[in-house]
């Protein structure tokens, strides 16, 4: 049992460092463990300042995720609206061949 809760142990800080870095979570993660050892003086001192710089890096950090979903949401979007438009402009090289008579449809620049 004391095995298990020492694998544990070792094991879960490097996930959770793993987890903040990979959310950009990681200059914000090393601000709090530095103003907690190296300058628990200066953060004493100073709180209100110290807690507003790590609110903003938190903060910058979020906006980033909202920039990045925006920008993947838009990606999608524009795929989707290329997509209609290639299926438009099929269909009326369709309509334009039947027209003429021809069973052959120009397919360049749909792909």
């Amino acid at each position: 049992m004391a095995f298990m809760i020492l694998g544990f142990g070792f094991a879960l800080p490097p996930l959770l460092l793993r987890l903040a870095l990979k959310l950009r979570l990681g200059v914000p993660l090393l601000y709090s463990i530095l103003m907690l050892t190296v300058f628990h003086g200066w953060y004493q001192a100073h709180a209100a300042l110290a807690d507003g710089i790590l609110f903003a890096m938190v903060g910058l950090a979020a906006l980033s995720w909202a920039v990045t979903l925006v920008r993947k949401i838009a990606g999608i979007v524009g795929e989707f609206l290329e997509d209609i438009a290639a299926a438009k402009l099929l269909a009326s090289r369709v309509r334009q061949a039947r027209l003429a008579g021809s069973s052959a449809v120009n397919m360049t620049g749909l792909i």
